[in-house]
């Protein structure tokens, strides 16, 4: 049903390709159109991919561009892409056509974008060879392979975290090279820099980045890559994982949703210890917290992030549920704001720092705040200039907490501890 969608969108937008504005543009946005039009799908995405990054604000060739990206296969890129025109150009003409694409793409938990993040299933269906694949616009790869490794997903695991500057650090091997990841429900798979790779003696990827990636730090979009690597965490081996390389990472890599969508988990701050369960397993995590002694939240997945509702002096605000997010209890973008009708008279300068850079930001201080059974006053928060899809609740707001994520029913059940 999905190909029939996606074929009946894209076939629609070629036949719309007349009505195209006669607006100038470079010579690279017009051979990449033409290119498109004659169905040279490759071509057309790394012309389009130029004449995007010349300027950062032309909507025309970043709509085009993922529409290229999008019959390439390439469906995260073209995910991107649709949503970046959606939060930058929200008045373009393009951006109707951009919601019935989105419509069409599926990356729920354990689906997620077929060309590069295979199902755990898939993986697990024979062991696998130890490599390291770079993937480029138009290139079929490169990789290289050592002894064959035997892929582990065990029904139960733990992580013992440091929690360092409010973030649940854990150990972590990529191709037998010790490095420390934050545990980060809050970004949608595992991120590590160029400058990173480097330091751990792997080779980085080569050739055409696959797109750019932002972050809630930064107003602004790094080139990425995307490799897959063997991926150790305690007693899980993940053989050639998907891993996305961006150019320089100046925090510490994610260990994101694509990795962690495979289990519940009980996060228990005081224990220093992250108790996952394979989703489907005979033990259910929802058995962790006395029922009588926890109260639940719910949450909605929105693509691979979770979305609660925060009360925010009273009224309800939806928010991505962010154990990456270090910087303050909440992060707003400017823009939610005068959504909220937040005064921030009594507000000071402040510099944010992610994994794309860092930004700019006011800090000031909110009435109320309160998430289910959590319930703070004046709540020093953040509001960052850089555009975000929606604000992130972060470790400050449930600090003293256990809790734990129930996939299955999608509640998020907190303890006070």
């Amino acid at each position: 049903m999905f190909r029939a969608q996606k074929s009946q969108f894209l076939v629609a937008v070629l036949a719309a390709f007349f009505l195209l504005s006669q607006a100038c543009h470079g010579s690279e946005y017009d051979d990449g159109i033409k290119a498109l039009k004659e169905r040279r799908f490759a071509e057309a995405t790394k012309l389009l991919q130029r004449a995007w990054w010349t300027t950062q604000s032309d909507p025309e060739a970043l709509y085009y561009l993922a529409v290229s990206e999008h019959y390439q296969g390439l469906t995260g890129n073209a995910l991107t892409h649709y949503q970046i025109l959606l939060k930058r150009y929200p008045t373009n003409q393009h951006c109707k056509a951009a919601l019935q694409a989105i419509s069409g793409i599926s990356l729920k938990p354990g689906s997620v974008d077929a060309q590069n993040y295979p199902k755990a299933g898939q993986a697990a269906a024979s062991p696998r060879v130890n490599t390291v694949q770079t993937y480029a616009p138009g290139s079929a790869g490169r990789s290289r392979s050592a002894a064959p490794s035997q892929y582990s997903l065990p029904e139960k695991a733990t992580l013992f975290f440091e929690y360092n500057d409010k973030q649940l650090r854990v150990d972590c091997f990529i191709n037998n090279r010790p490095v420390k990841m934050v545990f980060d429900t809050g970004a949608t798979g595992v991120v590590i820099g160029k400058n990173q790779l480097e330091e751990l003696g792997i080779k980085t990827p080569e050739g055409n980045p696959m797109g750019t990636s932002g972050g809630s730090a930064l107003d602004g979009e790094q080139p990425f890559w995307m490799i897959k690597a063997d991926l150790k965490v305690a007693t899980i081996f993940r053989p050639g994982f998907p891993i996305k390389v961006i150019s320089y990472n100046s925090g510490p890599p994610l260990l994101g949703q694509t990795f962690i969508q495979d289990f519940d988990y009980a996060i228990d701050l005081p224990a220093g210890a992250i108790r996952l369960t394979r989703k489907g397993a005979s033990n259910p995590m929802h058995a962790t917290l006395p029922q009588t002694q926890s109260s639940s939240v719910p949450f909605l997945w929105e693509g691979t992030k979770m979305v609660v509702n925060v009360e925010v002096n009273g009224r309800p605000y939806p928010m991505y549920f962010d154990t990456g997010n270090s910087a303050a209890a909440v992060t707003f973008a400017v823009s939610d704001l005068k959504k909220l009708n937040l005064n921030t008279d009594e507000s000071e300068g402040a510099i944010t720092g992610g994994v794309t850079g860092s930004g700019s930001a006011l800090r000031f201080k909110v009435k109320r705040l309160k998430l289910g059974p959590i319930e703070k006053f004046d709540v020093t928060v953040l509001a960052n200039y850089s555009a975000l899809e929606r604000p992130l609740i972060g470790q400050q707001m449930y600090e003293g907490y256990e809790y734990t994520v129930d996939n299955n029913a999608k509640l998020i059940k907190f303890i006070r501890r």
